[in-house]
C-alpha cells in the first residue's frame, strides 16, 4: 500500500511541474544576431541590433537583405537593448548573436562597460565574434547590405572565418577575448573591418576585412596591418594558412607564391646577465603554390634557398610588430608577461605594475625553420629551362 501511495505521489509531482519556467515561444521573440556599441554625445551608448526578420527567411529564394537594424541610446547597455523593445513588435532574444562590434569610439573610450555586460548576461552566446570598425561607427557597419547573404552579420562571421586562410586578421570567439581581456600579463588584440576605398560603402564587399586593434587594458591603442597582424600571429602560434611570396634564385623579380600549411610556435622568457630575454620560436611548412618563371627550383639547392628565404621573410614580420609594440605602442600584447608571471612569479610580484615599460627595453631572439614540404602536382614547369 505505501508502494502504491508513494507512486501516485511521484505521478502527480510529475503532472503538475512546469516545463522550463522561462520558456517563451520562438514567434514572440525579435532574433537579434549582431550588436554594435559605440559612444556618442554625453558618453551616451548608442547600441544598434541587428535581427532576422523570419517572414523573408522563410520565402523561397529571398532577394535583398532579411535583416533589420534598431538604434537605440541609454546610460548603460542594458537600458539601451530594453530601449530597443520599445521599437520592436518583440522582445529581443540575444542568445542567437554571432557578431560584436565595438565602434571605434567606444574602443577608443574604454570597453570595459561592454565587457562587463557581455560577460554578466546569462543568455549571451559566448561563441560570438567580436571585431573593431576602424574609422567608422558600429552603426554604419551593420547597416550596411550584403549581396551574397540574406543576414549580413552572417557575411562577416563567414569572411572572418576565411581570413584565417589568409593569416590577415584574427578570428576571436568572445570566450577566448574574456580570457585574454582577463589573463595577467597579457593585452587584448581583436580583428578590424574598416572602409575600402569608397567613402559611403553599400555593401560588406566594399569593405576590408583585415588588420587588427590593439588594446591596452581596456582602450584601443593602435591598429596593426596586414603584415604586421601576421607577424603577431606568427609570435602568438596563429598562423593557420597563408601566402608567403620569395624570389627564387637569381631572379628577385620573377617571384614564387608558398602556400603556409603548417605552422607553430613556442614563446618564452629567460633572465640573462640580470635582464629579461624574449624568446620566439616558429617553425612553418609550406608548398610551392605558383612560380612566374619557368626554371625548376626542387634541386636541393633551389629548395634550401626557398626556405631560407621563407625564413627571412618570416623574420623580417616578426621584427617589425615587434618594433611596434616596443617603440610605438609600448606594451606587451603578445602576452610575454603572463610567461613571466608563471616562470618567475615572485619577480612577477615585484614588477607587474611596470612590465610594459620593462617589455620595451627587452632583448628579442627569434629563430625561424622553414621548410618545403612539396611542389603541388609537378615537380618542374612544364616548359623548363
Amino acid at each position: 500500500m505505501k508502494k502504491i501511495l508513494l507512486f501516485i505521489i511521484i505521478i502527480l509531482q510529475i503532472i503538475t511541474l512546469p516545463g522550463c519556467w522561462n520558456q517563451r515561444e520562438i514567434n514572440d521573440l525579435v532574433i537579434a544576431l549582431a550588436l554594435g556599441v559605440d559612444i556618442i554625445e554625453d558618453k551616451q551608448i548608442q547600441l544598434t541590433v541587428q535581427a532576422v526578420i523570419p517572414r523573408k527567411l522563410g520565402r523561397d529564394g529571398v532577394e535583398g537583405s532579411a535583416a533589420v537594424t534598431y538604434t537605440e541610446t541609454g546610460k548603460t547597455i542594458f537600458e539601451a537593448l530594453r530601449k530597443v523593445a520599445t521599437v520592436s513588435s518583440h522582445k529581443i532574444y540575444i542568445g542567437h548573436i554571432q557578431l560584436i562590434v565595438f565602434g571605434e569610439s567606444v574602443a577608443m573610450e574604454g570597453i570595459q562597460r561592454t565587457i562587463d555586460f557581455l560577460e554578466r548576461d546569462h543568455e549571451f552566446r559566448r561563441q560570438a565574434v567580436p571585431i573593431v570598425s576602424k574609422g567608422m561607427s558600429a552603426k554604419e557597419l551593420l547597416e550596411i547590405e550584403s549581396i551574397y547573404e540574406a543576414l549580413p552579420a552572417v557575411h562577416i562571421v563567414n569572411a572572418l572565418k576565411n581570413n584565417e586562410h589568409v593569416g590577415f586578421s584574427r578570428n576571436l570567439i568572445l570566450m577566448d577575448a574574456f580570457e585574454e581581456y582577463n589573463t595577467i600579463g597579457h593585452h587584448l588584440v581583436l580583428g578590424t573591418i574598416s572602409k575600402a576605398e569608397k567613402e559611403n560603402p553599400q555593401y560588406i564587399r566594399d569593405l576590408h576585412i583585415q588588420g587588427t586593434g590593439v588594446f591596452g587594458k581596456d582602450r584601443l591603442i593602435g591598429y596593426l596591418g596586414p603584415y604586421e597582424t601576421r607577424g603577431y600571429l606568427w609570435i602568438v602560434g596563429e598562423v593557420k594558412g597563408g601566402i608567403l611570396v620569395v624570389p627564387p634564385r637569381g631572379k628577385p623579380d620573377e617571384l614564387i607564391g608558398m602556400e603556409i600549411i603548417n605552422a607553430e610556435s613556442k614563446m618564452d622568457v629567460e633572465i640573462v646577465d640580470g635582464q629579461m630575454v624574449l624568446k620566439v620560436h616558429i617553425k612553418e611548412e609550406g608548398n610551392i603554390g605558383d612560380q612566374q618563371n619557368p626554371k625548376d627550383h626542387t634541386d636541393p639547392a633551389g629548395l634550401l634557398h626557398l626556405q631560407r628565404e621563407k625564413e627571412k621573410l618570416i623574420r623580417m614580420e616578426v621584427t617589425r610588430v615587434f618594433d611596434i609594440a616596443q617603440n610605438d605602442f609600448q606594451v606587451d600584447f603578445f602576452g610575454f608577461g603572463e610567461l613571466v608571471y608563471r616562470k618567475y612569479p615572485k619577480l612577477w610580484k615585484e614588477i607587474q605594475e611596470d612590465w610594459d615599460e620593462i617589455f620595451t627595453n627587452c632583448p628579442i631572439e627569434i629563430t625561424v625553420e622553414a621548410k618545403v614540404e612539396r611542389t603541388g602536382q609537378i615537380l618542374a614547369p612544364s616548359i623548363s629551362d
